[in-house]
């Protein structure tokens, strides 16, 4: 879904000041309305650092929503809150497969130990199993105390080491959700380190999760409780999927106003 970010990272330039350090001051201010806790909202944010892209291309996918690696990190899925379904690309945004599943309202997608695909339905509320294919296999209906059908389930990721797949309820309230393999929830955490929760990914060498904010354009490194460890700044409108190769040092991110694909370099 397209919802307006609240950051503006543009600063105008300061050229009708004569004082350089009156200039000095008035840009500290900005820094500070713009990245400190007391102009952004009522709880405290940690520093954040900034992300650049090293890479942006133009997909072919429209609203895209949600982000995840294939077989390979060569590899990526995506769907489309415009037409509900699911596409395989490369690292380049280039469309390689769709999907035979046309779904509803969909929001989030995982590809688990290269045999299924399982895909978020916001409304619905719940998570389809499908084959490789699109092939439907199975349905799983997750209970969520939420009456907003437009702030509901959202990204999916799987962790094969506990065998765990950790969703995120958008708003109201933001949530973690962990499941065991048939979606018994088995731990829910309220997050409320950004404004909404958009994606989710998990890196299984650190056992760390990866969330991005649509709201905030933020993305986020926590531990598999949900726990902020580092967070980042981003210049995407409207981030709705992420996706980390930490081996190769890569972070990708869709943004769903744009249809574009960004790929960020990070250290670890």
């Amino acid at each position: 879904m397209i919802r307006e970010n609240r950051y503006n990272l543009e600063i105008e330039p300061l050229s009708s000041f004569g004082d350089s350090g009156f200039k000095l001051l008035i840009s500290i201010t900005i820094l500070l309305h713009l990245f400190g806790c007391s102009g952004c909202s009522n709880r405290e944010e940690s520093h954040f650092t900034i992300l650049q892209p090293d890479a942006i291309d133009k997909l072919e996918v429209k609203e895209p929503s949600d982000l995840c690696f294939g077989s390979t990190t060569d590899i990526l899925y995506t769907v489309s809150d415009n037409t509900a379904q699911i596409y395989k690309l490369n690292t380049r945004g280039q469309i390689l497969e769709t999907l035979k599943y046309t779904g509803s309202d969909l929001e989030g997608v995982v590809q688990v130990n290269n045999q299924f695909i399982y895909a978020v339905e916001e409304r619905l509320r719940d998570v389809e199993q499908l084959d490789l294919q699109g092939n439907h296999v199975a349905h799983f209906k997750i209970a969520v105390e939420n009456r907003d059908d437009n702030a509901g389930l959202e990204g999916i990721a799987y962790n094969s080491v506990n065998k765990c797949f950790y969703l995120l309820n958008e708003q109201n309230p933001g949530l973690l959700i962990i499941a065991d393999e048939q979606f018994n929830i088995l731990k829910e955490k309220r997050l409320e380190f950004a404004d909404d929760y958009s994606g989710i990914c998990i890196d299984e060498i650190s056992q760390e999760l990866w969330i991005v904010s649509d709201l905030s354009a933020t993305v986020n490194r926590c531990n598999l409780y949900g726990d902020p460890i580092e967070q980042f700044r981003i210049p995407v409108s409207n981030p709705e999927g992420i996706a980390v190769d930490i081996r190769k040092h890569k972070l990708y991110v869709v943004s769903d106003r744009e249809a574009r694909l960004y790929s960020f370099t990070i250290n670890n």
